[in-house]
């Protein structure tokens, strides 16, 4: 059994940029040991997949067609497989980057891009593509000619690519008269569930919390997150409970605690009656 490794980009080093942009197949051919094996990241990362293939984010195995655009939640657990070509290109990026040009800018890209809701990938119409290729170049030209404010450059060529995401991602839901303000439930929604991932709130407590009634948040909720609030809330239990369970240097009881669980033998009930592993169990096999 290995634990999970996590790691950082550029970590503690504020005289980095905080932002890397590579070809995905020299990338991870360079670094195939740790690539192709599960980890996680303390930043983000976007994933431009030219062709067809295969990628492993959460113990999800994704078939997906070429030209797509995947984004990786920091802390989500993923990886390559070895066995697809991979050809494209990898963006990785820390909050400092973006929020040390726009203040807070951070926190609107990670909740309308790296929400977690939806597909985990995005199909990229060909316009997009052209678009993206060549802010990739020009992205690529500031980093080795280093000119004066190179780095303001690439943040304002980065930002495009992040609005192109961001619109792409919208346009995943039908354009009703209401989507903006379901939309943004929705998201609050996922948003709230994390944060208070401690506690056993009830349908009517969430529902106060976003200023809406629990008849609103469960037509949202199965509109967007394909599910009912209470179910939503349950998977997004499991799923934090199996990325806790990755670092096993924290016990057991620790995970159950830090998930609202008094009784650590109810969560093994719990964790067994949701994934068919207990916690023991779900380590031994997919660690």
């Amino acid at each position: 059994m290995k634990e999970i490794k996590r790691y950082d980009l550029h970590k503690d080093d504020y005289s980095k940029l905080h932002f890397e942009v590579n070809d995905s197949k020299k990338y991870i051919l360079k670094n195939l040991k740790h690539a192709s094996i599960s980890h996680r990241h303390s930043f983000y990362q976007i994933i431009w997949f030219k062709k067809s293939g295969r990628h492993y984010i959460d113990y999800e195995v994704i078939d997906h067609p070429e030209n797509t655009l995947f984004f990786i939640n920091k802390n989500q657990i993923h990886k390559f497989c070895s066995e697809s070509s991979n050809e494209g290109y990898l963006f990785h990026f820390n909050d400092l980057f973006v929020n040390k040009y726009v203040s807070n800018a951070m926190e609107r890209f990670s909740t309308s891009i790296f929400n977690e809701i939806g597909n985990n990938f995005l199909y990229l119409p060909k316009v997009t593509i052209e678009k993206i290729a060549l802010i990739i170049s020009a992205i690529q030209d500031e980093m080795v000619s280093k000119d004066t404010f190179y780095k303001e450059q690439i943040f304002h060529y980065f930002q495009i690519v992040l609005f192109e995401v961001e619109r792409l991602r919208k346009n995943e839901f039908s354009m009703g008269a209401n989507l903006n303000s379901e939309y943004t439930i929705a998201i609050a929604f996922k948003k709230l569930i994390f944060e208070k991932i401690d506690l056993f709130l009830n349908i009517d407590e969430y529902a106060n919390s976003l200023g809406t009634n629990s008849k609103n948040l469960t037509y949202i909720s199965k509109k967007y997150l394909l599910n009912t609030p209470a179910n939503v809330v349950k998977e997004s239990k499991l799923m934090e409970a199996k990325r806790l369970l990755s670092n096993q240097n924290i016990a057991i009881k620790e995970v159950a605690f830090a998930l609202g669980f008094e009784d650590p033998t109810y969560f093994t009930k719990y964790f067994k009656k949701g994934t068919g592993f207990t916690p023991k169990a779900f380590q031994q096999v997919y660690l």
